[in-house]
């Protein structure tokens, strides 16, 4: 075990603090940061030599595990042969087109063409723009507007901070884009749908269509699972009855599965859960395991076939510099290779199974713990003041807070809050004797901050 000497540890941190920018800035939360040195599978160890269980898979992207030295292995080779060359007009690579192929057997049937990113962020901003692009190929360049939903999360471009359907995001960066607006809970709603974890049902977008007029809505765009927003689920109708919305409206449907793509929800991706199909498709994380940055958004048929039959004054003028990077490309075969050598997709159902049924027998009928939820290996829940009377805590308490850090200092489990909602996302490498690991820790952790 190697271990760095305090005074290391104090100057690294000093030149953190002095010059290093973090995502999400707030200079008090790094005034005693964790270094991390080294990791391996689901474990993170620190400068100092303490272990800790990635309980949220770094940012919901380690999914084969850390210290994969396959995955660099395949960096370097490819890195030796050709580190990078541009993709841009008349210039491929071998891996890029290997790796696009690869993915379009594992996605819908209906996708048909990859165009690659270097984030999710890219992947959704691209979603976007394709979407318009394609309703201006067909005479209707009035169909501008995206539609998403609250308490979701789409990245951190100006656009995808627009998309993001929390108030956090928006403040000081103003103003949003005009043409992208959220769902809200329709006046005098009546239906029958099963809600979905937070309570919103699939009518909230259809209202939002109309309110806007379908005429001027290119597209909606909706993650499967809520994922930073805290995990939450959909009804088992909710995307059917999307889908059907959609497609009465002419309105293009955009499934974010940035976080939910490869395995995470326990199919390869969300929506073939509930045999749904999307029509533009946007990943990143997982498809390298963030070994490399990559995403990519990814195209149905109808608009591959647009894009390929374009007239000479419509050049689909979208382009990142890496977009295609061959060594990202190749770690991302080796990596979905993984996945298959070790039925990831099928451990990831597993595990989930374990860790839901784990946190309902530990922590359901808790006086402070509502809404336990989960979708394959992904769960949540949320800590309130009386779970009987829905009471919440106040903000000022910081209670979600008070369990991730006691989990993390007492439990060796590292995992994420979202105000009063603790959420946790292993790598899908994990064992049963982790998550094990990871419901003792989380139980403790209730205990001690919030009682019996």
């Amino acid at each position: 075990m190697t271990t760095m000497d305090e005074r290391t540890i104090a100057e690294l941190i000093r030149a953190d603090r002095a010059h290093f920018i973090h995502p999400q800035y707030y200079a008090p939360d790094h005034e005693n940061p964790i270094v991390f040195d080294h990791g391996e599978g689901v474990w993170l160890t620190d400068a100092r030599g303490r272990r800790y269980i990635d309980g949220l898979a770094s940012l919901w992207n380690v999914a084969v595990g850390h210290g994969r030295g396959e995955l660099a292995d395949a960096a370097a080779a490819q890195m030796r042969k050709l580190a990078f060359t541009s993709a841009y007009t008349g210039f491929t690579n071998v891996p890029a087109i290997e790796l696009a192929q690869k993915v379009l057997e594992l996605t819908y049937d209906n996708m048909a063409g990859v165009f690659y990113t270097n984030s999710g962020s890219e992947s959704n901003e691209g979603a976007l723009k394709v979407a318009r692009f394609y309703w201006n190929l067909q005479g209707r360049p009035d169909k501008v507007k995206l539609i998403a939903r609250e308490r979701s999360y789409h990245g951190g471009t100006l656009a995808t901070s627009s998309m993001t359907g929390m108030a956090p995001f928006w403040k000081y960066f103003g103003p949003m884009v005009p043409e992208i607006v959220h769902t809200r809970k329709p006046d005098n709603l009546e239906c029958d749908c099963e809600p979905n974890t937070d309570g919103e049902c699939a009518h909230w977008m259809e209202a939002a269509i109309e309110r806007e007029g379908a005429n001027t809505v290119a597209a909606v765009i909706c993650e499967p699972v809520k994922g930073a927003g805290g995990v939450f689920p959909p009804s088992d109708d909710y995307f059917r009855t999307l889908r059907e919305i959609c497609d009465r409206h002419d309105v293009l449907m955009i499934a974010d599965e940035v976080i939910t793509g490869f395995g995470r929800t326990g199919h390869w991706f969300a929506l073939q859960r509930w045999d749904v199909q999307p029509d533009i498709l946007s990943i990143a994380k997982a498809i390298t395991s963030a070994y490399v940055p990559m995403g990519a958004f990814i195209v149905s048929r109808p608009i591959m076939d647009a894009l390929q039959d374009l007239p000479p004054d419509a050049r689909f003028m979208h382009a990142y510099t890496n977009s295609g990077h061959p060594a990202a490309a190749a770690v991302g075969l080796r990596n979905l290779q993984i996945f298959e050598d070790e039925n990831l997709v099928a451990n990831a159902a597993a595990m989930g199974d374990r860790l839901m049924d784990g946190l309902r027998s530990r922590l359901g009928g808790h006086a402070h713990v509502t809404n336990i939820r989960g979708l394959g290996l992904m769960a949540g829940f949320t800590l309130v003041r009386d779970a009987e009377r829905g009471t919440p805590y106040e903000p000022s308490e910081a209670t979600g807070g008070k369990v991730a850090r006691h989990m993390r200092e007492e439990g060796g489990v590292i995992t994420r809050f979202v105000g009063d909602h603790i959420v946790m996302a292993p790598p899908l490498v994990v064992n049963g004797d982790e998550i094990d690991i990871m419901l003792g820790a989380v139980d403790s952790a209730v205990r001690a901050v919030a009682g019996e």
